[in-house]
């Protein structure tokens, strides 16, 4: 829902279909009348830069472990505490043995073991792979002339690659991303019980085909991070069963489906600034600072972001956020704040920024899939501008998946 100046009450549903399709109104409201606002779903959501960037820094105030998603959701709060039934309380201790959700030591401890297969040096290791994927992708979907980012091409880059990262086989890649695709219901509030138990049942598949493919790991390795993590883990006595059956849901996430919006947005935004795309396609030193801009300009879900849980009471522009209390930082948000960014509504790859988006976010849960996804969104956006510098746009007003707001419908476009 999008809400103009003077309108009351400014009470906008986060997790709505029109306020996740058209958010910007919306948005520019809450970060100049409330800033620091009490969500009708139970969580403080921020939005205003150095607000997002602090809470994101202090691992001492706000706390990763356990945090929840607000008082709507039945795995808001972890154990017998969620309530419901046993498959609630068993995806809620799951969830709280992700890295993700964790403080130091243990968020130092298990993140130190993954972070080497997304370092620089290992990302670059998987270029001619990754050049390889996207060619193929690309030689598929130029041969139909017309045909949609998302499906045909952007959806599928990341999760082969993520895919081969972790060890998933070929055969299950699409059953297990389906699957994992459905779960994500369980991180907003309960709408319909059939949608609930839909993604409930989804989170158990998910389970048991990661404890089955890590057992087969345990008896045949491979070279793949499921292997080094339990290399790593018998040698060390470093990952729990539960522990490292968290982490690789929580690597498919940073290194797979975020990074697929990230591409599809980005080729979107530079497709609809045609002399921007123009500029790009002749000089090539623009691509960097052009996934920057695109990092800044287009955050897949502008509405809830990295969740945290206050441990004190802290005092925050007039308003407590009091101890328990979960904390939401709108990273989309954030990196439109005009104290931050100047004419933060306007999509300039030349712009020179004072301050980094926040987007991977900052702090020690700074995204460990940032290197790979601005080196797959580059070799992306190179690809397709050495075979289609004049690729055109087709759809040129999107609007957001019902089933999955955080992307496009569809984005059309003719090759030639």
């Amino acid at each position: 829902m999008t809400l103009a100046a003077g309108d009351a009450p400014l009470a906008p549903d986060l997790y709505d279909y029109d306020f996740e399709n058209d958010p910007v109104a919306t948005l520019i409201r809450l970060r100049r009348e409330d800033p620091v606002h009490w969500s009708r779903h139970g969580f403080w959501y921020l939005t205003r830069y150095d607000d997002c960037a602090m809470v994101l820094k202090d691992p001492v105030r706000f706390s990763s472990a356990a945090a929840g998603w607000g008082g709507g959701n039945p795995l808001a709060k972890p154990g017998a505490e969620a309530g419901g039934s046993d498959s609630e309380r068993g995806l809620s201790r799951t969830l709280a043995q992700s890295f993700n959700q964790m403080d130091a030591p243990d968020h130092t401890r298990i993140r130190a073991l993954v972070v080497s297969a997304f370092s620089r040096r290992s990302v670059e290791a998987r270029r001619d792979r990754i050049a390889e994927v996207i060619g193929g992708l690309l030689d598929a979907a130029g041969a139909k002339g017309r045909f949609d980012l998302i499906t045909d091409f952007a959806f599928h880059v990341p999760i082969i690659v993520a895919s081969e990262i972790i060890g998933i086989p070929t055969d299950d890649r699409d059953a297990f991303r389906a699957a994992f695709e459905l779960t994500g219901r369980l991180m907003a509030p309960k709408r319909s019980e059939e949608a609930w138990a839909e993604a409930l049942e989804a989170g158990r598949w998910v389970g048991r085909y990661v404890r089955d493919l890590i057992a087969q790991r345990r008896d045949a390795p491979r070279d793949d991070l499921i292997s080094a993590l339990i290399a790593a883990e018998d040698e060390r006595g470093a990952l729990s069963d539960a522990e490292l059956s968290s982490a690789i849901s929580t690597i498919y996430t940073a290194a797979g489906t975020t990074i697929e919006r990230m591409i599809s947005s980005g080729l979107y935004l530079l497709l609809a600034h045609p002399d921007q795309w123009r500029a790009l396609v002749a000089d090539r030193a623009l691509v960097g600072p052009a996934i920057e801009e695109i990092l800044r300009f287009h955050h897949p879900t502008q509405s809830t972001s990295t969740n945290r849980r206050c441990t004190v009471d802290v005092a925050l522009r007039g308003k407590t956020l009091k101890a328990g209390d979960t904390v939401r930082v709108g990273l989309g948000a954030a990196n439109r704040d005009p104290d931050a960014f100047p004419d933060p509504e306007r999509f300039d790859i030349r712009r020179q920024m004072a301050a980094p988006p926040l987007s991977f976010g900052v702090g020690p849960h700074f995204c460990m899939g940032a290197a790979l996804a601005r080196f797959e969104a580059r070799l992306a956006i190179e690809a397709i501008a050495d075979r289609w510098p004049g690729l055109t746009l087709v759809t040129t007003a999107p609007v957001k998946d019902p089933r999955r707001h955080d992307r496009y419908r569809e984005l059309i476009v003719q090759a030639g």
